[in-house]
């Protein structure tokens, strides 16, 4: 087990200027269908395991278990709101009239956790292998759900041009740490979002514990997740985050901090953010 000392580390900090200068060409993902290079081999990337990507035990094992706690955290932060039907807050159904878009859904990990709740989700993802190992398990699995899913081949500026304002909160979840343009996926993500609806955040930190841990210790010591899953330059800071959400109209309520045990494959929240985080932000009303 890891102790928290570890990541007492100096962290390493890209300046958020560095951040705004990283964004894909303007006819990439974040607007057409058509994919740069490097979002074209991300997609290839995460679509080979596709076919693995709802085995507990397999390469998605972390992400089956980090539900644990980043359910509860988007099912709390949604009730902090008042947005619930009172009628159904302490039920199984607590999220029910609840519409829900999921960015990066990839093969429905979390959407179908959410649905579960009661809430209406879309699920958005590039990866077309992704969405069918995503509408196959629906299907076959979780067939009780499928009026509360839908899930789409499609990029969020795409998505968001005929659906502004459409949610009631918006996750964007373990995605960030995989996209180049983090501020054309916001701003589409935040325009998706009703005025008092809450995006949620789940990436790593720009540290080195989160390099150490999350690419050298998982990557190429465990074998955890398949190489080059995880890229170090493209992660982002919790601070760097909030502050491109402040330029979109959006306000940062809560930021936790997490850590995963390799050990007991099991999620943690701890008092400091150095390895990876959870953010809630909520669209100003007079946005």
């Amino acid at each position: 087990m890891l102790r928290n000392t570890f990541f007492a580390t100096a962290r390493l900090r890209q300046p958020v200027a560095g951040v705004l200068a990283q964004s894909f060409p303007r006819n990439s993902s974040t607007t057409t269908t058509t994919l740069d290079a490097g979002t074209e081999k991300e997609v290839r990337h995460h679509e080979s395991q596709a076919s693995d990507w709802w085995n507990q035990n397999g390469s998605m094992g972390a992400l089956h278990a980090l539900n644990e706690i980043r359910v509860p955290f988007i099912r709390d932060g949604i009730v902090s709101r008042g947005t619930v039907e009172p009628g159904y807050v302490n039920t199984t159904k607590v999220l029910k009239g609840q519409r829900i878009l999921e960015v990066g859904c990839g093969g429905g990990l979390l959407t179908e956790q959410l649905a579960r709740l009661g809430a209406q989700v879309t699920g958005i993802d590039l990866g077309e292998k992704l969405i069918d190992a995503a509408r196959d398990h629906l299907n076959s699995c979780s067939p009780e759900l499928a009026s509360n899913v839908v899930y789409k081949i499609e990029p969020v500026d795409q998505h968001a041009k005929g659906n502004c304002e459409c949610y009631d909160s918006v996750i964007v979840s373990e995605v960030l740490e995989h996209v180049e343009d983090k501020i054309g996926l916001l701003e589409a993500s935040v325009r998706t979002l009703k005025p008092g609806g809450s995006i949620f955040i789940t990436t790593l930190n720009q540290t080195i514990p989160s390099w150490f841990c999350g690419v050298i210790l998982s990557e190429y010591v465990l074998n955890l997740v398949p190489k080059g899953t995880h890229h170090w330059d493209k992660m982002i800071s919790p601070l760097d985050v909030q502050r491109i959400l402040d330029t979109m109209n959006c306000q940062t309520v809560l930021v936790n901090g997490s850590t995963y045990d390799f050990w007991s494959n099991t999620w943690r929240w701890i008092n400091n953010t150095q390895m990876c985080y959870a953010l809630q932000a909520v669209k100003n009303k007079n946005a």
